[in-house]
């Protein structure tokens, strides 16, 4: 009798305690085990890295390993147009001002002149005498000596930049547009320190000069006011204060050279990490195939930081990071299809009222995740 109710009295504790614990899927955590950074397409930069390092090759060797049968050639001199910032309002200094008819208006180097328009015309205000400058037509074209300062923040994150060459300034719509105009290998000795740290071996340096470069003249855009972004949605590129001496010595000893495949001139994309293999791009990207866009053996990524990583969340937060996604409530995320590369294609969000297919790029925007070379589970 004393063990039967005993009994009776535990089966009622255990079937208390299961009414008021939270169900299962809503006390777990969603666990994401990934490799590498970035979409996997063209040079590791991390890959890079490690041959030259512990295998010693030499950029040419490098380039041809992650762009497999382009050709190294050079290229004449060109001039790049990159938007530094849009605004209502620009502010400049150390320059001179451009009038018509060869003349100039001389800015001073200790004052900064606020860039304003009105209906077609700029005026640069004097901030320091507080009086306007000048007016004239927009573009106008802002030059100085070794660099002309853009204050403010520019999309590159750069507050307060130095910039070589020329900057012009358009009106569009009610916004200022300021444009740096520079030369293709001034461009590239900001671009290389901002895309890979200056401290890495000199091929590795190399390699990535001359993919930038190459890129940067893939990518120009003779119709346009620009032809690339000063942040990563074209190549990183924070002006004269990211220079350094070893990055700049990789952009001269490279000088002019570029990739083209059968003439033209190669897109060759670039990236951190690809968690030991790069991918094709049909895959990554669902476009066409490219002859020197395909996967290869990336084996010295495992000298990068990310080479593996693991991210670990709240199933709640993962359901609001993943929105309509979720039918319900969150249950269960998997991969249910993958590339030749080993990343993710498709994946399954199981809610509990029904589930949704996505692509792996979708949910790696959403949870924001370092690639999608992914998988995912549920931990208790």
């Amino acid at each position: 009798m004393l063990l039967d109710a005993m009994a009776r009295l535990r089966t009622t504790l255990v079937a208390a305690l299961a009414l008021a614990a939270p169900s299962a899927a809503h006390a777990a955590d969603l666990r994401v085990d990934g490799r590498g950074f970035g979409h996997g397409i063209g040079l590791s930069q991390w890959g890079a890295y490690g041959y030259a390092l512990k295998a010693h090759r030499r950029y040419p060797w490098i380039l041809a390993h992650y762009y497999p049968g382009t050709r190294l050639v050079r290229a004449r001199e060109r001039t790049v147009r990159v938007l530094l910032r849009r605004a209502r309002s620009q502010t400049v200094s150390g320059a001179s001002v451009a009038v018509g008819g060869g003349r100039t208006v001389r800015l001073h180097d200790d004052r900064a002149y606020e860039v304003t328009a009105s209906a077609d015309t700029l005026r640069l205000y004097d901030t320091v005498a507080r009086r306007t400058k000048v007016r004239l037509p927009a573009p106008v074209r802002i030059s100085g000596g070794a660099t002309v300062r853009l204050h403010g923040r520019a999309d590159n994150g750069v507050t307060g930049g130095d910039y070589r060459g020329d900057l012009l300034l358009y009106l569009s719509g009610r916004r200022i547009e300021a444009v740096n105009r520079v030369g293709l290998e001034r461009y590239l000795s900001a671009v290389v320190p901002s895309e890979m740290p200056s401290g890495w071996p000199a091929d590795a340096l190399e390699a990535q000069a001359v993919a930038a470069r190459t890129y940067a003249l893939a990518t120009l855009k003779p119709g346009s006011r620009y032809d690339a972004f000063a942040d990563v949605r074209s190549q990183m590129y924070r002006g004269a204060t990211a220079e350094t001496a070893a990055t700049t010595a990789a952009v001269r000893a490279t000088r002019a050279r570029i990739l083209t495949y059968r003439g033209e001139v190669a897109r060759t994309y670039f990236f951190s990490s690809s968690g030991g293999r790069t991918a094709a791009i049909e895959d990554e990207w669902n476009a066409a195939p490219v002859p020197y866009l395909r996967s290869v053996p990336d084996p010295y990524d495992y000298l990068s930081p990310v080479h593996t990583w693991t991210v670990v969340m709240p199933l709640d937060r993962a359901e609001r990071s993943l929105g309509d996604l979720v039918k319900g409530e969150l249950e269960d995320v998997s991969v249910v299809e993958r590339n030749a590369s080993g990343r993710a294609r498709t994946v399954e969000v199981v809610g509990s009222r029904g589930s949704v297919t996505a692509t792996a790029a979708e949910i790696r925007k959403r949870l924001g995740l370092r690639s999608t070379w992914f998988s995912v589970s549920l931990v208790e």
